[in-house]
């Protein structure tokens, strides 16, 4: 029987799955020519860095839950993955951010905690790049990038999840229903902030939190604001660190604020201020393009975690016998592989569709510049006196601010459902292989050393953050099929 050369092709090679990609080299060759690129350099980067480290650090909170994992962090600044997304022109390594989702899912096939400690990070950033406050975005990414050079890694968080309100200020509808219990308050120069948030990804390892609350808990979405908190700030401490069962290497943290004082020049959005009078419905418009970037990146990172796991299960069917003869030789176990391979090409045919949806969306960002303009030489203009009072003007906001409010309601809503799916489907899919191949490999399936129980501990939560799956069901339901549905009530 002829027998298929593992060693000599990559399964998963991009070649192999990103069919979409290839063609759309027709159209746009420098995207996929960056593409084939940033998966390349990831790629090596986890197997000769990352692949190391992902069960020792796991070892290690195992043994202290209040363990933090600073070589993760100092590893991912060495290779400069906290700023792989910041735009040349602004100092960064300037991935391009259509290909966030099979960069995540490379390193997620790796180690889905690393992700989760990078994608805690990306989300604060996310979020800071969004409000288009770009004297603080420069600010901020400036501190990003002289960090990796200088090995003094700095991080983002952003908090929106409070103790009891979690899904519920994730979604514009459910907002009135909301229990929230922080709050901040104007006063002379700044303002304060009061309440504690919870589950805050990287807490304990940010430099910056980016939080999001309102100046009135009774009329949230009409009052909300966005602050940069750094974590030595007077008034803010960090709380307990939750004591994990899957992705330890990315720490959820509770930030308590009493009377945490924040400066006007760090108050990055308010709707209440000149910008979110001009652009009334900022904060929501916010929202919404933030969770259709990072609800469509759980889908990659899922993926990864699926893509993950079934790698492991085919190397443990390749060198095991069973009746005699080694397991992948069985039809049982090749069907059994199919249905893993399957859900795993699956899962990334529909987080690319969310990436693609995006791309149509947000017609202009922060990375929607010319190839000849996203350079170092332009990164230097830009830091020079004369070209950082351009950047920073109000002008230069406003034509952001405007562009993000041109997208109808119906391109708004391709984004979410299309984000929504991503996520639904590739945390199921990720956690039905974990399923099937601890199913597969039975008692060796949940030795530690082995990595696959530890696959299947880190799943679980991708079910869960960025909005409940059970949640983002209904935001696809609200903004699909809800729409041929006249009068239905959603939520």
């Amino acid at each position: 029987m002829n027998q298929i050369d593992f060693e000599n092709e990559n399964l998963f090679a991009f070649d192999e799955g990103f069919f979409s990609m290839m063609y759309l080299a027709g159209f746009n060759k420098r995207l996929v020519r960056e593409a084939r690129k940033a998966v390349a350099v990831n790629r090596e980067f986890c197997l000769k860095h990352l692949k190391p480290l992902a069960l020792e650090v796991d070892r290690k909170y195992e043994q202290d839950p209040n363990y933090l994992p600073w070589e993760m962090v100092r590893l991912a600044a060495k290779h400069r993955r906290l700023s792989s997304y910041i735009p040349k022109y602004l100092g960064g390594c300037g991935e391009p951010m259509a290909m966030i989702g099979p960069v995540m899912e490379e390193q997620a096939a790796t180690d889905t905690a690393f992700v989760g400690l990078l994608g805690g990070h990306g989300l604060g950033l996310a979020a800071l790049m969004m409000t288009f406050n770009l004297k603080v975005v420069d600010q901020v990414i400036g501190e990003i990038v002289n960090g990796e050079k200088t090995m003094n890694p700095v991080m983002l968080s952003c908090a929106i999840t409070e103790p009891t309100a979690g899904s519920d200020v994730e979604e514009e509808e459910l907002y009135p229903k909301a229990r929230l219990m922080c709050s901040a308050k104007r006063v002379a120069g700044g303002a304060l902030l009061n309440g504690r948030k919870v589950f805050i990804s990287t807490g304990h390892v940010a430099k910056y939190h980016v939080v999001l609350m309102p100046f009135d808990q009774k009329r949230p979405l009409e009052t909300f604001a966005g602050f940069l908190v750094p974590s030595d700030a007077q008034g803010f401490a960090l709380g307990r660190m939750e004591h994990k069962m899957g992705q330890r290497a990315g720490p959820a943290s509770e930030l308590i604020f009493e009377d945490c004082f924040v400066p006007e020049e760090h108050i990055i959005m308010a709707i209440d201020d000149k910008f979110g009078r001009i652009f009334p419905g900022q904060y929501p418009r916010l929202l919404k393009g933030v969770l259709g970037i990072t609800r469509a990146a759980v889908g990659a990172w899922s993926t990864g975690t699926a893509r993950g796991v079934t790698e492991l299960a085919i190397d443990f069917a390749k060198t095991h016998k069973l009746k005699g003869k080694t397991m992948i030789s069985h039809q049982f176990v090749q069907a059994h592989l199919t249905n893993m391979v399957m859900n795993v090409l699956m899962a990334r045919a529909v987080y690319m569709e969310s990436y693609f949806s995006n791309m149509i969306n947000l017609k202009m960002g922060l990375d929607k510049i010319p190839a000849f303009l996203d350079n170092q030489l332009v990164a230097w203009l830009l830091s020079t006196k004369p070209y950082k009072k351009i950047l920073h003007s109000d002008f230069v906001r406003k034509l952001f601010l405007q562009n993000l409010s041109s997208a109808t309601k119906a391109q708004d809503r391709r984004v979410q459902y299309a984000a929504s799916m991503a996520k639904v489907v590739g945390s199921d899919m990720a956690m039905e292989n974990c399923h099937l191949a601890l199913e597969l490999c039975g008692e060796a399936g949940v030795r530690h050393d082995r990595g696959m129980e530890k696959f299947f501990r880190d799943a679980k939560l991708l079910q869960i953050f960025e909005g409940t799956n059970q949640l983002n069901r209904l935001n696809f339901f609200h903004n699909y099929v809800g729409r041929y549905v006249p009068g239905v009530e959603v939520y």
